[in-house]
């Protein structure tokens, strides 16, 4: 039945305000196709759309005389995909295809009175349906850019009588007209996916991009986002204390990915040496092998000395060689000494400080000129004095801390380096990485985002802040940080902690994870509510399952941790 000019403008409206409420593309389609049919008062309508690849499929279908309605691949029984390029080698082409090769409308008053058109799809859903497929208009949906997205196809215009006629000159413009909504929309959407893919693969570049700058860092940028997730997810179910009413809304959960994937984004101004330091004295390279060679330098000038000694007769043969292994005794069980403290395997005590220092005092001779070989950057950190007497021949300390040792607000001292008490990283670097976050803040702060992912630095830049107020880079406490910060430390900390790639420490049993995670908790570390959800959602165990190695993996008692 014909609608009225009424019901016409009030279907008009009613997409247009779907067109602005309507956050389904599909449903949205669906009620222009749909009108299209109504102004021209067509039996049937169909939807084709086109992808990336360049197939076109029949994606909705509604015939109003078999009361039938079909979506997406439920159609293939009634038009297979089309690959827009083999058309080229097609001699003859449906209506569908025409229209979508040449990119034009098409009018036919009686499709089977057309030699020209392949009638057999047609001809197929005639017979399968009992139909009788009369009148055709077909309209292609072109992008602004001249690209095809789409086409629609009306069948069966009717008279005023319920008779198949043609379509008129009127009912094609309106049609067209309408259709040209869709292809506003289609053309919207696929820009706003291809923005999403491009955003999405930027993040990721740029992730990857951390983690491959160090090889110890291993997936950490791209495993953070799988534990806040579970661990998000876990939280929207529970309704303990304070998340009680907690919600997270699709855009917030999207903020949170997309924060877990940059939270480290900052580290690529950090130097490789410290992001990798595995010794108290690597820089670029390990410089024990330095110290090595000094230890070398000292074993041999004992020798010489123990022979010279035995040229002048000195003393007996027996009490030389006594006294030259008792040197080399010493000389090795020093070197061993300063080579576990260089590995910071070991807590150093005051003791072990002392010694270090009074090794250091031991000299050693050099004879080639000290500024030889070196940058103009090097060279420049050398005093003119300095300059004068490193070119000459010298005893020199076994361990040094030189003033051209510091620079960059960094402190490479050899003896400096080795009286690290706990771990390999000194309070310059300790510094430098600290500020990753700031970088990573203001990076992101740089990054245009959409009103609806603002909190995305709020996200990322909150992974070091604890609880208590104790965190860096801006102290906030608990009530300060919004729950989904708070689960992004609690990701960052288990995906550290569960590694099996770093260099400064063995790989972790997952119940020394748990139990270092509990003393977070009870420090004021992390929030305890959320790592309470952590272990009794068994959301450890998802991730762990998934991306640990199974070696790590232990039996575990809740009770235990909570």
């Amino acid at each position: 039945m014909a609608k009225t000019s009424q019901e016409k403008l009030q279907a008009l409206l009613n997409i247009s305000n779907l067109l602005i409420d309507e956050n389904d593309y599909q449903k949205v389609i669906e009620k222009i196709i749909n009108f299209s049919k109504t102004l021209c008062n067509a039996d049937s309508c169909f939807f084709y759309q086109i992808n990336d690849d360049k197939f076109l499929s029949l994606e909705y279908s509604y015939i109003e005389k078999l009361n039938l309605k079909k979506y997406g691949s439920d159609n293939l029984s009634i038009y297979p995909t089309i690959y827009i390029p083999d058309l080229k080698l097609k001699a003859q082409k449906s209506l569908v295809e025409q229209c979508a090769y040449n990119k034009e409308v098409i009018n036919c008053p009686n499709i089977f009175e057309q030699s020209t058109i392949d009638r057999t799809s047609t001809q197929k859903f005639d017979d399968k349906f009992n139909y009788s497929t009369l009148s055709a208009l077909t309209i292609p949906l072109i992008s602004r850019k001249g690209d095809l997205v789409g086409v629609v196809e009306l069948i069966n215009a009717k008279d005023s009588h319920g008779r198949t006629t043609s379509f008129n000159a009127e009912s094609q413009s309106n049609a067209q007209s309408i259709c040209n909504l869709a292809s506003i929309l289609l053309e919207n959407n696929k820009l706003n996916e291809n923005y999403g893919r491009l955003l999405e693969s930027f993040i990721e570049v740029i992730a990857r991009a951390i983690d491959a700058k160090s090889p110890y860092t291993g997936a950490h940028c791209q495993r953070v986002p799988v534990i806040a997730k579970l661990l998000a997810t876990a939280a929207v179910s529970d309704d303990r204390g304070l998340l009680e009413d907690f919600e997270i809304t699709e855009d917030n959960l999207y903020s949170l990915h997309i924060a877990s994937w940059l939270h480290d984004c900052g580290k690529v101004t950090t130097p490789d040496y410290i992001v990798d330091k595995a010794t108290k004295l690597e820089t670029i390279n390990n410089r024990i092998h330095e110290i090595r060679t000094r230890f070398e330098i000292l074993k041999r000038d004992a020798h010489i000395e123990y022979l010279q000694d035995r040229l002048a007769n000195t003393n007996d043969k027996e009490s030389l060689q006594k006294d030259f292994l008792a040197k080399v005794l010493k000389l090795e069980d020093d070197f061993k000494f300063i080579a576990q403290c260089n590995t910071g395997d070991i807590l150093l005590t005051d003791s072990d400080v002392k010694r270090l220092k009074k090794l250091s005092t031991i000299k050693y001779s050099r004879h080639f000129n000290k500024m030889l070989g070196l940058s103009w950057a090097e060279r420049d950190r050398v005093s003119e004095t300095k300059k004068i007497k490193y070119s000459q021949p010298a005893e020199e300390n076994l361990l040094q801390n030189l003033p051209s040792h510091f620079f960059n607000n960094i402190d490479k001292g050899e003896l400096y380096n080795l009286t690290i008490r706990s771990g390999t990283i000194n309070k310059g670097e300790r510094a430098r990485i600290n500020d990753h976050i700031n970088v990573t803040i203001d990076m992101l702060k740089a990054m245009p985002f959409p009103k609806e992912l603002s909190n995305v630095v709020e996200y990322a830049g909150c992974h070091h802040e604890r609880v208590d107020g104790k965190g860096y880079p801006n102290g906030l406490t608990g009530d300060q940080m919004s729950i989904p910060a708070k689960i992004m430390t609690i990701a960052d900390i288990f995906e550290a902690l569960t590694a099996n790639d770093r260099p400064y420490k063995d790989p972790k049993k997952l119940s020394e994870v748990l139990s270092i995670m509990k003393y977070m908790k009870n420090s004021g570390h992390i929030d305890p509510i959320l790592y309470d959800i952590f272990i009794t959602h068994k959301v450890y165990l998802d991730y762990a399952e998934q991306y640990i190695d199974p070696l790590q993996i232990d039996t575990i008692n809740n009770e235990e941790y909570l």
